[in-house]
């Protein structure tokens, strides 16, 4: 759950956005089946649980799972940067390659994960995002 209301928007935006396509690509009854409960607000559809469905059910094992999930999101930072300063794209790659041990470490420690180590606390990230709602002018949405 993510207590800022711009975070969970964006997260349940993108991961419906994600459901539908890997719905559409297959005929997979499960993921069929997610996304009408996504629809019908039975599920919340975040970002990171239809991901995670969704290479589930494609055969990914957990660690490369989790590898594509956060090389995804390290590739989304990456292109807000590049847009935002002057990080050009070769040394945007350079970026993301630099990232490619601690994705792997990060990776195979969450695919050993048990239901008590998933949780995070973050209280600077979320008073910044309490913040960044209340501006006049944002250059992102979330």
């Amino acid at each position: 759950m993510k207590s800022v209301p711009e975070f969970r928007a964006a997260s349940r935006q993108m991961g419906r956005q994600a459901l539908r396509i890997a719905a559409g690509l297959g005929d997979d009854p499960f993921l069929a089946d997610l996304a009408h409960a996504v629809d019908d607000e039975l599920a919340a559809g975040h970002h990171a649980t239809v991901f995670g469905a969704a290479v589930g059910r494609a055969g990914a094992e957990p660690e490369r799972a989790a590898a594509a999930y956060l090389y995804a999101t390290a590739a989304l930072i990456v292109g807000a940067g590049l847009r935002l300063i002057a990080l050009g794209q070769l040394d945007g790659q350079r970026v993301l390659a630099a990232m490619r041990p601690r994705i792997a470490r990060l990776a195979a420690a969450a695919a050993t994960a048990t239901v008590d180590d998933l949780w995070s606390f973050n209280p600077a990230l979320e008073i910044a995002g309490i913040r960044h709602a209340a501006l006049d002018l944002r250059l992102f949405r979330s």
